[in-house]
C-alpha cells in the first residue's frame, strides 16, 4: 500500500531555514572578572553547557544570544530552522539546564500536563509553556533544553521603564486581573500550585514584533563579550535589555515551574517548604500543609510590590540578614491579628508530625519537621505566641497610604480576601479576578 510518509521528511528539509552567519567573537573579557552565572558561590564550569552563538542543537535550533542565566541553567535566543508556528520570526527562547539539575525533567512534566488540560479556558493564554524539549550531549554529561515562546523580560525589569519604578495603576489593575485569571486556570483546571510566584517569575510579552526583530539584528552586528574560564569553557555575558517600550500592549504570563506541584485529589497536602521567603504562607512555616491557597496567599503579599514597589514584610530578616520564620510570624499577627483557633489546633496537631524525606536546611542541618525547618517552636500549648515583644506596631491598613480613600478600601478589601490565615477563608483566584478594585473606570467622556 502506496504511503506518503516517506515524503515528508524530505518537504520538511525543503522548508528547513539556513542558519544566520554568526560574526567573530566579540571582545575578550579578563580572567579575573566573574560573569554572569560564574557570581553564583556554587558555580562549577563542569555542570553548564558550553553553548556558543551560532552553534546548532538537536540539528534545529541556532544559538544566536545569551539573554538570561541562573545557578541551575542558561536562557539563548536563538533561531528555529524548521519553523515554529507559533513564535514571530522563527526565535525562541532555550533554557539550557545544568547536567545536574533535577528540576528540567519535571518542570516539562508539569508543563505538559498544563498545556492539555483546558486549552479553552480563558487564562491558558497566560500561562508559558514548552512548545519543544530535548537532549543535548557533552563530554561532561547530558542536558536538558526546553523551548519555549521568547518574553520581553520579567516584571521586575518591565517596572523599571516607568517613572519612579512604577507602573500605572490601570495598567497594574490589568495584569493583577490577568494573573488571577492565569492562577485560575492552574488551580481550577490543573490543580497545579506554583509555588514560587515571584516578580522575576511574571514575564511579559514584546508589545510589538520589531522589537526581537531589531534586538536579533544589533546583537549579530555586535557580538557578546565573553571570557573562557579556569576549566576551559566559554562563558558569555547575557544581554536582556530590548529597549524602550514602543507601546504598553505586553501581556504578563506566569513561567518556571520547575518547582510546581500538582495535587491531583481533594485531600492531597503539600507539606515541604515552599515559596520565596517575603511570599511564604503562613500554613507553610507552621508545618499545616498547603494547597492552591498558598499561591494566593503569595500573589497578595505581591500586590505591593506592583503597586508600590515595596515589601509588604519588611521585618522578616535577622541582624546578620537571614530569613526568621518567628520574626515573619510576628509580622502577619501585626498586620492581621492572632491567628484563629483552628489554625493553633492544626499546628499542634501536625507539630510532631515527621517528614518522608528530611530534608537539607541552608546551615547543613538534616531536618525533619516543619518546626524544626523553620526554628520553632512558635505557639505554646494555649496558642499564645511564643516572642510578643517582636510584634511591630503595624497594621494592614496603613500599609496603602499610595492609594486615595476609595481606591485604598477596594484593595485592602482584595488584599484581605488573599491574605487570611485560614487558607479556605481566602477567595479563589476566579472570585478575586472579578473583585471591583480591578475592574476597569467606565470613561464617562
Amino acid at each position: 500500500m502506496n504511503t506518503i510518509r516517506p515524503s515528508i521528511p524530505r518537504f520538511s528539509a525543503l522548508l528547513r531555514k539556513k542558519p544566520f552567519s554568526v560574526p567573530s567573537p566579540g571582545p575578550p573579557l579578563p580572567p579575573g572578572i566573574l560573569v554572569d552565572e560564574e557570581i553564583s558561590p556554587v558555580y562549577d564550569s563542569k555542570y553548564f553547557y558550553p553553548a556558543k552563538p551560532g552553534e546548532v542543537l538537536a540539528d534545529r535550533y541556532q544559538a544566536l544570544v545569551k539573554v538570561g542565566w541562573g545557578v541551575s541553567s542558561t536562557v539563548w535566543l536563538a533561531r528555529d530552522l524548521q519553523g515554529h508556528i507559533d513564535v514571530p520570526e522563527g526565535i525562541v527562547a532555550l533554557k539550557i539546564a545544568n547536567n545536574n539539575a533535577s528540576s528540567a525533567g519535571h518542570e516539562c512534566e508539569v508543563e505538559e500536563h498544563i498545556s492539555t488540560a483546558d486549552p479553552s479556558h480563558c487564562g491558558r493564554s497566560l500561562i508559558r509553556t514548552l512548545l519543544d524539549s530535548f537532549e543535548v550531549n557533552s563530554i561532561e554529561g547530558s542536558y536538558s533544553c526546553l523551548v519555549y515562546p521568547p518574553m520581553r523580560e520579567p516584571l521586575s525589569m518591565y517596572q523599571r521603564r516607568f517613572d519612579g519604578g512604577k507602573m500605572p495603576l490601570p495598567l497594574i489593575k490589568t495584569y493583577i486581573r490577568a494573573l488571577l485569571t492565569g492562577l485560575d486556570y492552574l488551580h481550577r483546571e490543573c490543580r497545579t500550585v506554583h509555588t514560587d510566584l515571584k516578580l522575576e517569575n511574571i514575564m511579559v510579552s514584546f508589545e510589538d514584533p520589531t522589537v526581537l526583530a531589531h534586538f536579533i539584528d544589533s546583537q549579530l552586528k555586535n557580538p557578546m563579550a565573553f571570557k573562557i574560564d579556569s576549566a576551559g569553557r566559554p562563558v558569555y555575558q547575557s544581554r536582556s535589555d530590548f529597549g524602550p517600550l514602543k507601546s504598553l500592549r505586553s501581556i504578563p504570563q506566569l513561567v518556571d515551574f520547575g518547582l510546581a506541584t500538582t495535587l491531583e485529589e481533594d485531600d492531597d497536602w503539600g507539606i515541604w517548604p515552599i515559596q520565596p521567603d517575603h511570599y511564604r504562607a503562613p500554613e507553610v512555616i507552621l508545618g499545616n500543609g498547603w494547597q492552591m491557597p498558598a499561591d494566593i496567599w503569595n500573589l497578595g503579599v505581591l500586590l505591593w510590590d506592583m503597586i508600590e514597589g515595596k515589601e509588604l514584610f519588611q521585618h522578616i530578616h535577622d541582624q546578620e540578614g537571614r530569613y526568621d520564620a518567628k520574626l515573619h510570624i510576628a509580622e502577619m499577627i501585626a498586620l492581621l491579628g492572632p491567628p484563629p483557633p483552628e489554625i493553633i489546633q492544626r499546628y499542634q496537631y501536625m507539630r510532631e508530625y515527621s517528614w518522608p524525606n528530611p530534608i537539607r536546611r541552608d546551615d547543613g542541618r538534616v531536618c525533619e519537621t516543619a518546626e524544626e525547618y523553620f526554628y520553632g517552636p512558635f505557639f505554646d500549648e494555649k496558642g499564645r505566641f511564643l516572642h510578643e515583644d517582636l510584634i511591630p506596631k503595624r497594621k494592614l491598613d496603613d500599609t496603602a497610604s499610595f492609594l486615595g480613600r476609595e481606591e485604598k478600601e477596594a484593595f485592602l478589601d482584595l488584599a484581605k480576601g488573599m491574605l487570611a490565615w485560614h487558607p479556605d477563608a481566602r477567595k479563589t483566584a476566579g472570585e478575586l479576578a472579578g473583585h471591583s478594585f480591578l475592574q476597569p473606570k467606565p470613561n464617562l467622556c
